[in-house]
């Protein structure tokens, strides 16, 4: 299975432009990008806190919003990452990071062999994750540069290829 992590600020809404027109431009970007490459989503937005993890339905108006957009063109959205905290002290927590996350998702769901996360970050909280980035823009001075644009389908057709090319690379040297 393909899986994309997708974040929501910075890709689905950006700085300039956050309204439904655009919002449903983006989704259709997205919808295109599962249909070609067979890819389901998973949430891995700050607005999952909303979103139950277990029957994926939110409390939120604009995350209800995008999921009736998904609904509509077609993206299965097959959970979230979870919301995972450190404990400091007695009374300290630290949030992990979203690679962290991520990492746990994809320990639970052995099913997901090729994954890509469209994010806006910086990837400072994706270090190891990095290869399967395709980074996008929560602000420009262009607003026509920001969130999910069309040459970004190329992009993530690169990232789910480079994962598929490591994985037989370790599979070849396992089986020598």
């Amino acid at each position: 299975m393909n899986v994309i992590f997708l974040d929501f600020d910075g890709v689905l809404n950006t700085i300039h432009d956050n309204t439904l027109e655009t919002l449903e431009k983006r989704i259709q970007i997205l919808s295109f990008i599962c249909k070609k490459y067979q890819c389901k989503i998973v949430i891995e937005a700050s607005a999952k806190d909303t979103i139950d993890e277990y029957t994926l339905k939110t409390t939120s108006k604009w995350v209800q919003t995008i999921f009736n957009l998904f609904k509509k063109y077609n993206i299965e959205c097959i959970g979230r990452t979870p919301n995972v905290t450190k404990k400091l002290s007695n009374i300290s927590y630290l949030s992990m990071w979203k690679e962290d996350e991520i990492r746990l998702y994809l320990y639970h769901h052995p099913e997901i062999e090729h994954y890509c996360i469209i994010d806006d970050n910086d990837s400072t909280d994706l270090n190891k994750l990095k290869n399967h980035l395709v980074e996008t823009k929560n602000y420009s001075k262009n607003k026509e540069e920001e969130g999910l644009l069309p040459h970004h389908i190329e992009l993530v057709g690169e990232v789910l290829k480079l994962d598929n090319e490591i994985k037989k690379g370790i599979e070849r040297k396992q089986k020598r």
